[in-house]
């Protein structure tokens, strides 16, 4: 049986980036950059006034107040480009092109004035609201780099240096499917001896930022030619909950050979989540997650949230820890890494963390009001080592 350590080192080694896509800049928020965005233009191209008001050559200004006759009248958007006359003013409107010979714009609350003369009645300062070509961006300026996550703030800088479309890692297409006679959809009545379908929910929403699509199947009921057409279909990563521990029907490891997958990993040393089964075929991915409502939480986040971040492009894709130590109050017995949600808070400067109360891998509720998981190792079943990580750095890219 491998140790937690090792499971994690045999999917990391296993999966493998993904390929590239260019998509329209307006659904890339979240994606992964392939390629460093450099800009092709200056934002804004030209010279353009950061106020509504007159734009005036600063040396035609001879004392305050002064007056000028009015030349003509700018907006944004405008293509006429007007030619300097000495002695003049000419109107203008925000992010208009200040004319060549302008540089200088005195805002319209400094100003009287009617249909053919303006008069300034403040100090004037050279070049004041007008903005230089490049002022936001110039060109050649990189934007962002290979292997930044677009921020949904960061569309609408790529749409102003005139992109449609970026290059980013491709995010997988996943299956999620439940496996088991006893389970029933949500909505329904529950009659004796069922439950309700939990684990699709849990695994579909805790993987939503990191793919494409996913497709949550219909409950795969305890037979082999339900599980052998299930584990047949053409999605990147499938994701199974149920059947893969020591049951006369957990038979998906068996089956998923019989249909070509390669097996990578079953059971692992860790607590809840000791079934946890991977496998590869040809460029899919299958995870077993085992079926208690708890192991399937902890092993997505712990094995299949880490594989699909490396699949995307994020560097990082490893679950960051940090040490810490037990509360008193707070004690799990287990010969197996435990991993298990928990409260994590400071006391003396040092982290320390508490386990949920709830002890049972079918206890979901064991995930409310907890701060993110505590891994607690062990060495001739006695703890070793408490590490925590935060939910926040499990479940956003």
């Amino acid at each position: 049986m491998k140790t937690y350590a090792e499971a994690v080192d045999i999917i990391s080694q296993t999966v493998q980036q993904s390929k590239t896509v260019k998509i329209p800049i307006e659904k890339s928020a979240h994606y992964i950059l392939s390629q460093d965005i450099i800009s092709t233009i200056s934002v804004a191209p030209y010279r353009n006034s950061a106020m509504d008001g007159f734009a005036v050559a600063y040396a035609d200004i001879k004392q305050i107040p002064f007056s000028l006759p009015i030349h003509a009248v700018t907006y944004a958007g405008d293509s006429d480009q007007y030619s300097y006359k000495p002695n003049t003013a000419i109107k203008i409107m925000t992010g208009a092109p200040v004319p060549e010979g302008y540089d200088t714009v005195i805002q319209v609350e400094h100003t009287t004035f009617t249909d053919n003369k303006v008069t300034f009645h403040k100090e004037i300062k050279k070049n004041q609201n007008v903005r230089l070509p490049g002022e936001d961006i110039k060109e050649g300026d990189t934007i962002l780099k290979a292997g930044a996550r677009i921020n949904p703030l960061y569309i609408g800088i790529l749409a102003s240096i005139g992109m449609t479309e970026v290059e980013v890692y491709k995010k997988p297409n996943i299956l999620v499917l439940s496996t088991g006679n006893e389970l029933v959809e949500p909505g329904t009545t529950l009659q004796f001896g069922q439950l309700y379908n939990s684990n699709s929910y849990t695994v579909r929403s805790m993987l939503a930022p990191f793919c494409d699509s996913i497709t949550v199947d219909s409950i795969v009921l305890d037979e082999r030619e339900n599980v052998i057409s299930a584990l047949s279909q053409d999605y990147d990563i499938i994701i199974t909950s149920g059947g893969v521990s020591a049951g006369d029907k957990d038979f998906i490891p068996e089956i998923a050979e019989q249909c070509g997958w390669v097996k990578k990993l079953h059971k692992a040393s860790i607590k809840p989540g000791k079934p946890i089964f991977f496998a590869k075929r040809d460029n899919q991915y299958l995870f077993g997650l085992p079926g208690n409502p708890l192991s399937t939480a902890v092993t997505c986040a712990c094995f299949v949230i880490p594989a699909i971040k490396k699949i995307i492009g994020i560097k990082n894709y490893r679950i960051p820890t940090t040490p810490a130590s037990l509360s008193k109050n707070s004690i799990i017995k287990s010969g197996r890494t435990l991993i298990w949600p928990g409260k994590i808070f400071s006391e003396d400067s040092s982290l320390v963390a508490s386990f949920a109360n709830k002890k049972s891998s079918a206890a979901l509720s064991a995930l409310l009001q907890t701060d993110g998981l505590i891994f607690q190792y062990t060495s001739n079943d006695k703890p070793t080592k408490i590490e925590i990580t935060y939910w926040d750095e499990i479940l956003y890219i």
